[in-house]
């Protein structure tokens, strides 16, 4: 086969892109900037932020939030500059695509990301459950009877899944449920209890110096946002978002008992005997894996880089192309 074979994680806050024979060639914010009128245009990635900025005919759009795409026609956009990006303008043959996609995302949706796919080149098109993906990316082989059990915490959705013989045994999708909601509510917490504002990075760096889950030694930080009076400086403590952290675990531990409730006992000693999987952006969340082991009391294995587990699960699969035909939903 000589045409490209390419994968697309398409995250909600960040689409990587994956090219066989490559690597990872693109890791870039789910952005685009779009330009409508006489002949339409758009940028994508870090570009489409500057863009936006510099040229008030370019208007910035998100297509993808919660996990879901709300915004048809800019992730068409997005899926064709992914494909640019991976395989050139001009392409003497077609190449081969699979995108991970929330395991709860809707068949229309699922039929769009499809068709965008088709009209920007694409030999062949799948779309990968985030599940199969991620436990591909971290080296478990699906093919065989016995079961896994993997939790992939994203930006925008968390998803649940049992997992043998290629194919989902039992799953729960959070969708809307990731690490923004975890930040949106840290967000609005200094808000109301210190009336100040902070930006975005800030909010990243209160996260990643103080959320602990479960029981820790007190740890301070002194950040800086807009008040009504100005600028100001304040001191928050690790403790103050222990509420944060109890609204975003609860969720996730709910969605596991479900699962494991619903796996068959023959898949379930195996998922005791092998362990859970935690990948995802938001498995970096310090104590995470410890609170899911203590509520299961199964071993929890996090992946050494966990944001990278899908777009790394996309490239396997393209290896394995004639099981996707077998399993999974696609266009030719």
């Amino acid at each position: 086969m000589l045409g490209k074979k390419v994968g697309i994680d398409l995250g909600t806050t960040t689409t990587r892109i994956i090219v066989k024979g490559e690597g990872m060639i693109a890791s870039e914010p789910t952005a685009v900037a779009i330009r409508d009128g006489g002949m339409q245009a758009a940028v994508f990635g870090d570009a489409a932020f500057s863009t936006a900025t510099d040229d008030a005919q370019f208007h910035l759009r998100r297509p993808i939030a919660g996990g879901e795409i709300v915004d048809a026609s800019s992730a068409r956009w997005l899926v064709n500059h992914a494909m640019i990006r991976a395989a050139g303008r001009q392409r003497i043959f077609k190449p081969d695509v699979v995108i991970a996609v929330m395991s709860s995302l809707q068949g229309g949706q699922r039929r769009s990301l499809l068709e965008a796919a088709a009209l920007a080149g694409a030999r062949t098109a799948y779309l990968l459950d985030a599940p199969l993906a991620a436990a591909m990316g971290a080296g478990i082989r699906l093919s065989g009877p016995n079961g896994h059990l993997v939790v992939d915490v994203g930006a925008g959705k968390t998803d649940v899944a049992a997992l043998a013989l290629e194919g989902t045994v039992s799953g729960r999708c959070l969708a809307g449920h990731g690490g923004m909601r975890l930040h949106t509510c840290v967000a609005d917490h200094v808000r109301a209890a210190h009336g100040v504002i902070l930006d975005a990075a800030t909010i990243e760096e209160v996260i990643a110096s103080l959320a602990r889950v479960g029981p820790h030694e007190e740890r301070t930080l002194e950040v800086s946002g807009s008040g009504e009076q100005g600028e100001r400086t304040l001191t928050i403590t690790s403790t103050e978002l222990n509420a944060c952290l109890d609204a975003h675990v609860r969720p996730i531990l709910g969605a596991l008992d479900a699962v494991l409730a619903d796996t068959p006992g023959r898949l379930k000693s195996d998922i005791q005997r092998e362990g859970i999987l935690l990948c995802g952006g938001g498995a970096r969340l310090e104590g995470l894996d410890g609170a899911i082991a203590t509520a299961t009391g199964i071993e929890v294995h996090r992946d050494s880089q966990p944001q990278l587990c899908a777009v790394r699960g996309t490239g396997y699969a393209l290896d394995n192309l004639d099981v996707l035909k077998r399993a999974l939903m696609y266009i030719r």
